[in-house]
């Protein structure tokens, strides 16, 4: 079985390598299956002005969705409990929990939640930055089964890796990473190919010497490239090359 920690790794390397909110969410559930079994989940903020293009989903209709986003600001204050009865115990709770059988918060749940999502137990992990509930991870199974306490203390032990992944995830897609570049290609057709791969280490801010380590060149021939590569992009210096080359 994958253990809780192997998890945790494989979700923040997910944060560093995800193309966005919705493949960071959607291959973040499939991280979750050999800790939890479940039959269909949800990862979203759960509010209707966030859009369901963001939505991670397994075995769950977008469509049905969409249809029912004008009822969610209701259904938070009518299952709020869940949402407490979470944060009280590290972020997750079932809805066995929040809404015993039998009463009319039982009922409301049943026929919002069981019926549309054909779910008979729910488990609702909650993702927590700086006192803000960003997002949720909602796991449903179609059997009465209910999530053992091993599989809420697993979604717990996972919710900080989440948290964080999912936090970047949402942070980048509203504003561009600022940082270097790990790797840059020339692609200025001005250049010959021996001279876009020594700009592509400048770039990187490697010294002449580096350089001519790396492509098994003597430091003067680099010095003698770099000489010809300014002169062709009407460079005054290093700092110019970087400006003026053609780089992605």
């Amino acid at each position: 079985m994958t253990s809780i920690s192997a998890v945790e790794r494989a979700l923040c390397e997910l944060g560093q390598r995800a193309t966005g909110v919705r493949d960071y969410r959607e291959r973040a559930l499939a991280y979750l299956a050999p800790l939890i079994r479940f039959d269909r989940a949800l990862f979203h903020e759960l509010s209707p002005r966030a859009s369901l293009d963001h939505a991670g989903l397994i075995g769950v209709d977008r469509a049905v969705l969409e249809a029912g986003k004008d009822r969610w600001d209701e259904n938070a204050v009518l299952f709020a409990r869940l949402r407490e009865l979470a944060v009280e115990q590290g972020g997750v709770a079932s809805d066995r929990e929040a809404f015993p059988s039998g009463g009319r918060a039982r009922k409301a749940w049943d026929e919002r939640v069981g019926k549309p999502f054909r779910a008979r137990a729910t488990i609702a992990g909650h993702l927590i930055v700086r006192d803000k509930i960003i997002a949720a991870v909602i796991l449903f199974r179609q059997t009465a089964t209910p999530f053992a306490e091993r599989e809420q203390a697993a979604l717990r032990g996972v919710l900080p890796a989440l948290s964080i992944g999912d936090a970047l995830q949402q942070a980048l897609a509203s504003k561009q990473l600022i940082g270097a570049a790990v790797q840059l290609r020339c692609v200025d057709q001005r250049l010959t190919a021996r001279q876009r791969e020594i700009v592509e280490r400048v770039a990187l801010g490697h010294t002449n010497r580096e350089i001519g380590e790396t492509l098994g060149l003597s430091e003067n021939t680099v010095r003698n490239l770099l000489t010809d590569v300014r002169r062709r992009l009407s460079a005054a210096n290093r700092a110019e090359i970087v400006r003026l080359a053609v780089l992605r």
